[in-house]
């Protein structure tokens, strides 16, 4: 007859065996709910883990105002709020900018609280620290970006009509810095008679001294449209802006400040002097926002208020919606309104409109 063994508290070996296992067995299932395997520091993708425990494979594109651009191929481009993210583990090298200015480059390892630059120049700072984060090491290629958009017509037989339009943006970025180029042309002959030929070309620098504030040390603006009356028109300028809005999505900023501006008119009656000579105040906003992942909107609004003989005030507005068509080309609608209060006589004593309105459709490249 078996007899089990019993310890001196009247517990058998069997049962504490049994108890044991048990032991044992519930600890190894509670390990295994809170284990998640992290990957290495990866060669290829970028990887992102959510708080949830899910790993996304992708590129990093962009991190600003606690808002990351990480583009999937399979789940396309994605937003995602850095609240909702428990570690980035890069394989491209970033350029990251601490909320106090300091800039470092290299693969970045975020984790719950920290993060850390790997690279030939390592650094580590709290997580609460990072400001942003842009793609690509600091060559001067990665600063660029732009969008050439172009349309017109043709028509030939009882009617001979050409139309054409073309609008250039150019823009550096860094983190600290960002400056924009632009122009904007239209022209239109019918039957040899030329019916509008305008151009206007910007070039603007704003410099980032705090996380919402800029300065904006110099914009310049060139302007030409015989048919408002005038032959040219140079303003230039600084001021200080604010960046009400940059995340991923969604760009949006005010400007203001003073400028000196150079008008000279295309016809003038007889006596009166076609060049004019005056301080301004220039003011504005840019706007853009994703509608979709496929659709665009852009709003670019400036004015300016000027002495009465360079026409009081003066504004520039286009507003436009960017279609995507492939990864590097867009179907473009731009409407665009510029408007001068008091107009300068032509020579002949006839007054220029107020108003012009142009509808512009083309086909945008982006590079």
């Amino acid at each position: 007859m078996f007899c089990p063994v019993r310890t001196s508290r009247g517990l058998s070996a069997t049962a504490i065996a049994v108890t044991a296992t048990l032991l044992l067995l519930f600890s190894a299932a509670g390990l295994a709910a809170e284990w998640e395997p992290a990957p290495p520091m990866p060669d290829e993708f970028d990887w992102v883990q959510l708080t949830s425990g899910e790993w996304l494979k992708g590129t990093i594109k962009v991190m600003y105002e606690q808002s990351l651009d990480f583009e999937s191929e399979k789940l396309d481009e994605l937003s995602l709020d850095l609240d909702d993210i428990k570690q980035i583990r890069s394989a491209q090298v970033l350029n990251v900018r601490r909320r106090n200015g300091d800039t470092a480059t290299g693969k970045l390892l975020l984790e719950e609280k920290s993060v850390r630059i790997l690279g030939d120049t390592p650094g580590q700072f709290e997580r609460a620290e990072l400001l942003s984060i842009t793609a690509g090491s600091p060559k001067e290629r990665n600063y660029w970006a732009g969008a050439i958009a172009v349309g017109g017509n043709v028509r030939s037989g009882n009617t001979e009509e050409i139309e054409a339009s073309a609008n250039v943006k150019i823009q550096r970025r860094t983190v600290e810095n960002r400056i924009v180029l632009d122009y904007l042309g239209n022209f239109s002959s019918t039957n040899d008679v030329k019916s509008a030929n305008n151009h206007r070309a910007n070039a603007v620098w704003d410099w980032f001294f705090s996380e919402k504030l800029f300065l904006r040390p110099i914009f310049v603006e060139y302007y030409r449209d015989p048919f408002q009356n005038i032959d040219e028109r140079l303003t230039a300028g600084t001021g200080l802006g604010y960046q009400l809005i940059d995340t991923s999505k969604t760009d949006w900023s005010i400007f203001a400040g003073p400028a000196y501006q150079t008008t000279r008119f295309d016809a003038v009656p007889a006596g009166e002097a076609r060049t004019e000579n005056t301080w301004a105040l220039s003011a504005g906003t840019n706007f853009s926002t994703d509608l979709t992942s496929r659709i665009d909107f852009i709003y670019d609004y400036r004015f300016q208020l000027t002495s009465e003989a360079a026409g009081r005030y003066n504004h520039h507005m286009i507003s436009t919606v960017d279609i995507d068509l492939t990864d590097a080309l867009d179907l473009n609608l731009s409407l665009v309104w510029d408007r001068i209060e008091e107009p300068q006589v032509n020579a002949d004593g006839s007054i220029p409109e107020q108003d012009d309105y142009q509808l512009i459709l083309g086909l945008q490249y982006d590079f």
